[in-house]
């Protein structure tokens, strides 16, 4: 079965402490996002293994299936990877590829990220060139819908990373977090999720974050995350009253036991109402 994984790097945040103020998912809108978690599975992905630093790069690569105990790649080498389309894996001593079952070598990497691109090669994903210079936020993340839907028809794998929410983050900009998230769900997860639920294809989606990160105090946490699975050959009941929110996921129940479960699962997924979460 195809499958698209969508990052949203930085999405998932806190209620602000000293205020109370809401995280900036509670108070976007995200009509597509919380579509997703009523029509499909929506629960929450565990936070990545301590034995690790808890940042962005590491997050991402745990999500992937990348052995971290086996070394933690720097940005700096990842970074130059993801430049450098001649740059081969004899060169590298921090870092080494892996396997994804099932989608390396047969799937792309939209993003663009240049350490997130070299993160993908790693994988053994092919990582796809955006050409957008000058374009608006809205124009480059229409290029990337349209990159997910052109290539998962003949492509297994689709994995989609976009960071804008975690730069607004970075600096302290909660209008600007909420603007970045309601542009995502409008000109990427929407008009994807749109092209899977009119699909023939069987599709598998997911989307979900990185690391819980306060736009307050601008820093990682290690927290559940929210995702949002949805499999357009199965006829979900699905909960109406979702929203794809930080507290709502934790109020569902984790079949996931770490962060690399994820992939396991869309590789393997099988539809059976007595392993589908809520039944386990």
């Amino acid at each position: 079965m195809k499958t698209i994984l969508i990052v949203i790097a930085g999405a998932a945040d806190t209620v602000d402490p000293r205020t109370g103020k809401e995280t900036p998912l509670m108070v976007s809108h995200i009509p597509s996002l919380d579509l997703l978690s009523q029509r499909g599975v929506f629960t929450s992905l565990p936070p990545m293994n301590e034995s690790v630093s808890l940042n962005h790069i590491n997050a991402l690569l745990s999500l992937l299936g990348y052995d971290l105990q086996k070394g933690e790649p720097d940005v700096a080498t990842l970074m130059e990877l993801g430049l450098d389309n001649s740059m081969s894996f004899s060169g590298l001593t921090s870092v080494r590829p892996f396997v994804i079952p099932g989608f390396s070598a047969h799937g792309v990497c939209v993003t663009p990220s240049a350490w997130v691109r070299g993160a993908s090669k790693l994988a053994l994903l092919k990582p796809l060139d955006i050409f957008t210079p000058g374009s608006s936020d809205a124009e480059i993340l229409g290029a990337m819908a349209g990159l997910t839907t052109e290539n998962i028809m003949k492509e297994e794998f689709v994995f989609v990373y976009v960071d804008s929410p975690l730069k607004a983050t970075l600096k302290g900009d909660y209008d600007g977090k909420v603007k970045a998230l309601e542009l995502i769900d409008r000109h990427l997860v929407g008009p994807v999720a749109d092209f899977i639920w009119k699909s023939e294809l069987m599709i598998n989606m997911a989307v979900t974050t990185d690391l819980v990160t306060t736009w307050h105090h601008r820093r990682p946490l290690p927290m559940e995350l929210p995702l949002a699975l949805y499999f357009n050959n199965h006829d979900w009941e699905g909960d109406s009253d979702n929203s794809f929110t930080e507290i709502n996921c934790r109020l569902m129940s984790g079949f996931l036991k770490e962060p690399s479960d994820l992939m396991r699962y869309l590789i393997n997924f099988n539809v059976s109402e007595e392993e589908l979460p809520g039944n386990m």
